[in-house]
Parts: structure tokens; C-alpha cells; sequence
């Protein structure tokens, strides 16, 4: 029944479907267009429109006995007189493009194409009987349409129209065969729409497809920019190899974009491939640099194979039509091999490139060239300050610009700002160090060097310097005599109250400790700069005034039992550690080898001990105050007077060792006091009568026996003297000229290099009051 329809309705030469799907049955191409078509001279019979007759087909009743009306009146003469055209002319008609269908090829009028609110299959059948055309409605085309066309209007017109109202309400029509699919414009696109490449496209509301090769222009720019000009049921896409727009949309609307890019796609937007050398320059330098100076610390845009924005509208042109100095874009490649620039982009682009490099590549002064340059240190360790500017110089060196795959920019744009905040260095610094001659040699730019010495100028300073004087010395108490400190302070006004205890028994004078030292338990007792205190020994009847530590240590010497082990003194250098040793090495026993089977003679050799005073101090001055940080460790070798196994006696000495590790801090030129390394020694002494004192019981009569107990304590006194330039030098010097003079004149000797010391350099007034204060203010 359908295929017998089918053949009348074709055979009438106006025919209208509705099926559910042809699906791809009617996907066959169009056929070609009919050669009438080519510029057809009006109808000889063309003329005025005549009311005489016309064709107003009846439309069915829609819904529930609803009239919906339309009317297509047209005057002129047709062969059968059953419509507007004749079946000549619809046959021309049912088989035309849209691009053909125009009022010169198509110019019967119709009176008027009225379709208020009418339902679209309505509509449709309408058409179909006007034209000749052949439809098949999509099962979702559904809804009504509204056509007001009062005036009278040729058939293409009427077409044009009907293509129009199925636009606005998303429909499109798709060519199948001899029919004409109906269906929603969105699924049209991937259907068989027409195609067209050339210059000529229909500007008609049918959905087609438009390739556009672009010339001067790039289409993933053109994609981006001009995407939002399509319909909401058009789509554009690109095909980068041929730099082509593929784009799918209503004619009328392809028509209003194709303008926008004509005004576009001119000459001076092409690419361009062009090899630039650099002559006295480094290309990869360059091409940092001029990456910096374009995109003006922005990210920029990527446009094709990921070239730089030159940091203008990319699609931006003059008023005038004939101007090409629009948007430059470019891309800017180092070939490190040849030293050169490999720059692609468009005219003007690369023309801005060039004109930037006249300003960048130029010879530089032979004196502002850089090279090699040695510095000789002045105060330091060359080896240590090349170790730290090498570190500078290895975290602060540029960064190479990183290149990724898939079209990115090969380099990276940085923020001007950032570059400034992350380089130190505008090019590549070496630094290494001469240990003969205490240099460091660097190899850099000119700019690059003047950062060096800059830094240098700041590290390579004198250093300040810390004299030590040390006193090792020990005490000896008898029976319950225990020679053990807490933490003192005296005021330099010279009234003897206590600073501060470490929680040990409240010593409130120095003159307590020394005449009641068994309460006593600590480590530490401190000695002002200016102190003088008085002091009067147990049993004597007059007091005396000591002013320094060496007055003190030398009223122990008088009338106590003090032994002074050592008096070393050294000048270290701030944070750098200082060390002292003086001893011997003794022999404490005998090692014996050999000899113990048949044939062998016994080798005995001797084993030897340090028997030293070893002390090692590190320094740190505080320059917010006058303060030395002292790290000190001090130990004492010494032979000792212990018992041995009687038969170790003969062959070895044993050695008592007592040592010290701590921190201080002490003012400038005052002197602390460190105690409590104690040795602790009991004698007993046995006095008899020969053979007497022998007899058992009776003996005690003819004999005697006394213990003693001995406690050894070794004070450390550590007084350290900033020395921050030359004059405090020749204060210390002054000083210990002017005690050794002292010792002299108390020995009563006469010094016979007394000349050769009046030759060196010393203040003009220095202090003899000793090693607390020495004149050194």
C-alpha cells in the first residue's frame, strides 16, 4: 500500500511522507543541478500579477475541528490551471538546491502565506503542494509554527520562509535522495546536510556545512574568538594540517561569520619561518630575554604550536581595509649549535622581533665583556668563602625555560617581577678557590662579577679576636678543709655582695668562703673587672687589699696551699676554636713480647702517656653586647700517687686524669671561675720501734699510726679581652710587657732585653693592677 502510494503521489508530481525512519535509504547524494538554473532569463510570459485565478489549497482540520488556514494566490499562467506553477515548473522547482532557488529562477507570486499558529505538518503538506518537494517529518518534529506573509511574494520567497520558521523552532531540513528530511537541527549536523568549500554557499536558513581554508589567519584562533557567533545549533570545529574551519550552521548565520572573517583573513597574519643569527650575543639569552620583554611578566596566550602573544588583541585590525599592521604573533626558538634565533610567526611579528634585536645584539666593551677575575681575601679562609659563594651562585643561576610536547611553548614566560626576585646572577657564575695564594678565582660577566664583589666586600671583613688568659691551679685541704665554690658576682663598686648562687650554700663575701669554705658545694666563682675586695688570712692580724685575679691567686700562693699548674694564654679568632697542650709524655709501664716457648727471647718495650694540660676554647662574641660565649674543655694528665698491685709497682705508673667540657658566658675582661674537679688522697704513715713494735699488743706501745685525708681541687680562672682593632692589640701588649716587667723588678733581676722591648710599639698609658684589669677599658 505505502509503494503504491508512493507511485501516485510521485506521478502527481506533489507528493508528501510521514514516516518513522528511512534512516540512510535516502542518503544517496543530491542529483546535479540542472544547467536551467545558470543565470535562467525571466519567463516570456512574465507580467503583471493577475487575481484572475490562482491555487488555495484546503489544509485538514487540526485537533478537535480546529481550522488552521492558509492561502497562496499567485497571478500568471500555468499549463493545466490546477495550481501556481505548472508541472514543469515544479518539477524545475522539486528538484533544485537551495543555492537555485531564487526569484529570478523561481518568480511566480503568490498572493499571500499566511499560517497563524498552524500545526507544522500542516505546514509541511503545504509547502509540498506549493513546490513540487517531497518530505519525510522526523517522529520528534512536532509543535507549532507561525508564517505572516499578508503581501504578495514569489514561491522562493515562500520557501526561504518556511526553511526560516523551521530554524527558529530548531528543525532543519537535510536532502535525501529525492526527499527532504525534516528533523532537529542538532542531529541534522551529522547527517547528510549539504557540503560546500568553494566561494558560493546558499545564505538561506537550511542547515549546511562550510569548509573555509584560511590564508593569513590562524583557525584554532579564529575557533576560539568566533565559536560564540554560532547558532545554539551550530558547531565549529578545525583541522590544524590545512589550517581550515569546518563549520556547521544555519546559511543565513555562516553568511554574518564569513564576513566577520573576510575582514580578518588578510595578508600579514601568515606564517613565517625565518633563521636570525645572533652575532655577539648568546641566542639562548636572547630568547629569555625577549621573552621577558614581550609578554611583560604575563602568561600570555597560546596560539598555534603554542607562539607567544605579543601582548596586543590577537584579532585586531585599522579602520582602514587596507592596512596589514594588525596583531604580531611569533614564536622565538634558540639554536645554541649555530647561535641563532629560529623565529616563525606572522609578518609582523617577525618584523618586531627583528627591530627588537638591533637594540639587544650589539658589541659590548671589552672592559664590560667579563672573563676571568681573581680576588685575593684579605681576613678569611679563601677556600671557605668559594664554598659559600658557590652555593649562591649554583641556587641563584637562571633557570633554564622547559619545553613540553603537544604544541606548548618550548620557553616558559616568567614574570619580569619573579625573574628579579628568583636570579641573582644574570648569566652562569664559577667560583673556585687558590690555596696557595689564598684567592678565589671567578669566572663571570661583568655585571655578574660586581654581585661577586659585592658579597665579598661584605664577608671578607676582620674579624674580631678574643685574648684568653687561663690559670690552672690547684688546692690542697686537709682533713675536712674542702676548697668547693658556688656562683659569685661582685659588684664593680667594690661592695662584695653576692649576684647569684646556684642554689648552693648563701656565701655572701668572698671573705666567708676563704675562712669557712667546708660549706660550700659548686663550680663556678666570678671576679669583676674592677673588684677590689680585702681579705685577712686565719690567724693573721693584718687584712690584705687585693685589686685583680692575680693578686688573688698570688695571696692563695702566700698563704694557702694553691699550686699553680699552668698559665696559658692565647689570642683566638671569633667562632674559630683555639687549642693549648703542654705536658710530656712519660713512661707508665713496660710491654713485654715474646719469650714465652722454647727458643724465643723476651722484647720489652716501654708504654707512653700523655702527661698534659690540655685545654681547648672556642669563642663567640655577642655583637649586641660586650659578652664572650666561651666553649671550653680542659683536662688534666697527671702522674698519680695511687697505690698499685705490688707486683705492677716495679713496672707501672699510674696516670689520674681529671677533666672539664662546658659553656660560659662572661663579660669583657672579667673572669670566671671554674672548680670542682676534686682528687681525693688518704696517707697513712706507720712510726715504730724495730722488733718492739712488732710484739702483739705490747707493740702499740713502741708505735704509732696517723691517717691524713688530702683533697685536691683544680680551678680553672678563664679571663677573655675583646680585641676589635689594633689599639686593643697594643693594650694587651702593653699589658704583658708591663708584667713581665713587674716579675723582673720583684726577682730583682735586670732584664737584658730590655732594650729590644722598649723598641715595640704599646700605649701611651697602660694599667699594672694585673690580670683582672690591665689598663684595658
Amino acid at each position: 500500500m505505502i509503494l503504491a502510494a508512493m507511485v501516485f503521489l510521485l506521478t502527481a508530481q506533489s507528493s508528501y511522507a510521514q514516516f518513522d525512519d528511512l534512516g540512510d535509504t535516502y542518503n544517496a547524494p543530491p542529483p546535479p543541478v540542472s544547467d536551467d538554473f545558470v543565470a535562467p532569463p525571466p519567463p516570456s510570459d512574465f507580467g503583471p500579477p493577475s487575481s484572475s485565478g490562482g491555487f488555495n489549497p484546503g489544509l485538514p482540520s487540526s485537533g478537535g475541528g480546529g481550522q488552521a488556514t492558509g492561502s497562496g494566490r499567485a497571478g500568471g499562467t500555468n499549463d493545466a490551471g490546477t495550481g501556481l506553477m505548472n508541472n514543469r515548473q515544479k518539477e524545475k522547482f522539486a528538484k533544485a538546491q537551495i543555492e537555485d532557488i531564487t526569484n529570478a529562477n523561481f518568480p511566480e507570486m503568490i498572493d499571500s502565506f499566511d499560517y497563524p499558529n498552524a500545526d507544522i505538518t500542516d505546514v509541511v503538506k503545504a509547502i509540498s503542494e506549493l513546490t513540487g518537494k517531497n518530505f519525510i517529518i522526523d517522529p520528534g518534529v512536532r509543535g507549532k509554527i507561525t508564517i505572516i506573509a499578508p503581501s504578495k511574494i514569489t514561491v522562493a520567497e515562500a520557501y526561504k520562509a518556511f526553511l526560516s520558521a523551521l530554524a527558529i523552532n530548531g528543525y532543519a531540513v537535510v536532502p535525501s535522495g529525492s526527499f527532504l528530511k525534516i528533523r532537529s537541527a542538532r542531529n541534522a549536523q551529522r547527517d547528510g546536510i549539504d557540503t560546500y568549500a568553494g566561494s558560493y554557499y546558499p545564505n538561506s536558513d537550511q542547515m549546511i556545512t562550510r569548509i573555509i581554508n584560511l590564508k593569513h589567519i590562524n583557525a584554532e584562533a579564529v575557533n576560539r574568538d568566533l565559536r560564540i557567533l554560532t547558532s545554539k545549533d551550530g558547531e565549529m570545529s578545525i583541522y590544524p594540517p590545512t589550517n581550515s574551519i569546518i563549520l556547521s550552521d544555519y546559511g543565513s548565520n555562516i553568511e554574518r561569520i564569513m564576513k566577520i572573517i573576510s575582514q580578518l583573513d588578510v595578508p600579514g597574519f601568515e606564517d613565517q619561518l625565518e633563521v636570525i643569527p645572533i652575532r655577539y650575543a648568546k641566542a639562548k639569552d636572547i630568547a629569555e630575554l625577549v621573552n621577558k620583554i614581550v609578554n611583560k611578566g604575563e602568561t600570555g596566550q597560546n596560539n598555534r604550536g603554542g607562539t607567544f602573544s605579543a601582548g596586543v588583541p590577537r584579532f585586531t585590525r585599522a579602520a582602514t581595509t587596507t592596512s596589514t599592521q594588525g596583531s604580531a604573533y611569533f614564536m622565538v626558538i634558540p639554536d645554541e649549535r649555530s647561535n641563532a634565533l629560529v623565529v616563525t610567526g606572522n609578518k609582523a611579528g617577525i618584523a618586531r622581533i627583528k627591530k627588537l634585536l638591533t637594540q639587544l645584539d650589539f658589541r659590548i666593551r671589552p672592559e664590560d665583556a667579563g672573563g676571568v677575575y681573581v680576588y685575593y681575601v684579605k681576613n678569611g679562609d679563601a677556600e671557605k668563602i668559594a664554598q659559600t659563594l658557590s652555593g649562591i651562585a649554583k641556587d641563584a643561576a637562571p633557570k633554564p625555560s622547559s619545553g613540553s610536547s603537544g604544541g606548548n611553548p618550548i620557553i616558559s614566560p616568567v614574570s619580569g617581577v619573579q625573574a628579579a626576585q628568583q636570579e641573582i646572577f644574570g648569566g652562569d657564575v664559577k667560583i673556585t678557590a687558590d690555596k696557595g695564594t689564598n684567592a678565589i678565582v671567578i669566572v663571570a660577566s661583568k655585571q655578574d662579577y660586581e654581585v661577586v664583589l659585592n658579597l665579598l666586600n661584605k664577608i671578607d671583613i676582620p674579624r674580631d679576636q678574643v685574648f684568653v688568659e687561663a690559670i690552672l691551679m690547684e688546692m690542697k685541704m686537709v682533713d675536712a678543709l674542702d676548697w668547693q665554690v658556688g656562683y659569685f658576682k661582685f659588684d664593680e663598686g667594690g661592695s662584695g655582695a653576692k649576684v647569684g648562687f646556684n642554689g648552693f650554700r648563701d656565701q655572701s663575701t668572698l671573705q666567708n668562703i676563704l675562712t669557712n669554705p667546708a660549706g660550700g658545694t659548686g663550680a663556678i666563682l666570678g671576679f669583676g673587672s674592677n673588684d677590689k675586695i680585702t681579705l685577712k688570712p686565719p690567724g693573721a692580724t693584718t687584712a690584705t687589699e687585693i685589686s685583680s685575679l692575680i693578686g688573688f691567686v698570688n695571696f692563695l700562693k702566700t698563704n694557702g696551699n694553691a699550686n699553680i699548674l699552668s698559665n696559658p694564654q692565647v689570642l683566638a679568632m671569633d667562632n674559630q676554636e683555639a687549642e693549648l697542650e703542654v705536658g710530656d709524655k712519660v713512661i707508665t709501664g713496660v710491654r713485654t713480647t715474646g719469650g714465652t716457648t722454647a727458643g724465643t727471647t723476651a722484647v720489652s718495650e716501654p708504654i707512653f702517656e700523655d702527661a698534659t694540660i690540655k685545654l681547648k676554647i672556642k669563642p663567640f662574641i655577642s655583637p649586641a653586647s660586650s659578652t664572650v660565649r666561651m666553649e671550653m674543655s680542659a683536662s688534666v694528665k697527671q702522674l698519680s700517687t695511687a697505690k698499685t698491685p705490688a707486683g705492677l709497682q716495679a713496672t707501672s705508673q699510674p696516670i689520674a686524669t681529671r677533666s672539664v667540657k662546658t659553656m660560659i658566658v662572661v663579660p669583657n675582661k672579667d673572669t670566671a671561675v671554674l672548680g670542682g674537679l676534686m682528687k681525693e688522697d688518704d696517707n697513712e704513715t706507720l712510726s715504730k720501734v724495730p722488733m718492739l713494735g712488732d710484739i702483739p699488743i705490747l707493740g702499740w706501745l713502741f708505735k704509732s699510726r696517723s691517717t691524713s685525708r688530702e683533697k685536691t681541687n683544680l680551678l680553672m680562672f678563664l679571663t677573655p679581652t675583646i680585641v676589635r682593632n689594633s689599639d686593643d692589640s697594643r693594650r694587651v701588649l702593653g699589658k704583658k710587657l708591663d708584667q713581665r716587667l713587674n716579675y723582673i723588678k720583684s726577682m730583682g733581676g735586670r732584664d737584658p732585653y730590655g732594650e729590644t722591648v722598649d723598641q715595640l710599639q704599646r700605649p701611651t698609658a697602660t694599667s699594672q693592677d694585673g690580670f683582672g684589669n690591665g689598663g684595658v677599658q
